[in-house]
């Protein structure tokens, strides 16, 4: 099970790396958004969670309020940087081959309130368990019933040929994909 932070710098550093032309950039709203696409897309595919950190029904959504605290500074702006230094080689390859499908096809195509809109549709986790002001916790039975009766728009598995893409570190030890990565 990976860390929740590394799984939030991951979506962060992706955004960062692409072209601001044709993205709004990662504010905290669309990362908690994307935290709880990428553990559905987890649990449809490998029947097991992608993180432990719960993640919470709050008023715009599904969210895991380390990772909102983390980032509340930036407000509704895009967030500039990774929280922590991590080493991509640690995560496993089909793990980075999940996320990099969750990226492209949420990120991309969706903005934060888009992907807020997916989650607020009737019998999603989040509707289920939304109480106003209660913050309660969206169970992860919950998750892997609604992607079992509405599966995710991504690979249900990855083609076993599959050439699966690894992030690279640059310079400064920051985490980058190849040129051409989304179009897969």
């Amino acid at each position: 099970m990976l860390n929740v932070m590394d799984v939030a710098d991951f979506f962060i550093a992706t955004a960062n790396e692409g072209d601001p032309e044709e993205d709004d950039g990662m504010t905290n709203m669309k990362l908690n958004k994307l935290l709880f696409f990428a553990q559905a897309a987890s649990l449809q595919r490998f029947g097991k969670p992608l993180f432990d950190a719960p993640l919470e029904a709050w008023k715009y959504g599904p969210v895991v309020k380390s990772v909102y605290r983390t980032f509340k500074e930036c407000q509704r702006d895009s967030i500039a940087k990774v929280a922590q230094p991590f080493d991509w080689q640690t995560i496993p390859p089909e793990t980075l081959d999940l996320l990099c499908d969750v990226y492209r096809t949420y990120a991309r195509d969706y903005s934060a309130m888009g992907l807020m809109r997916k989650t607020h549709q009737p019998d999603t986790p989040w509707s289920e368990t939304y109480v106003p002001n209660e913050n309660k916790v969206i169970p992860v039975e919950s998750i892997q019933k609604w992607v079992q009766k509405q599966p995710l728009p991504i690979d249900m598995q990855p083609e076993p040929d599959k050439n699966i893409i690894v992030a690279e570190l640059d310079s400064q030890g920051r985490p980058f994909l190849p040129e051409g990565w989304e179009d897969d």
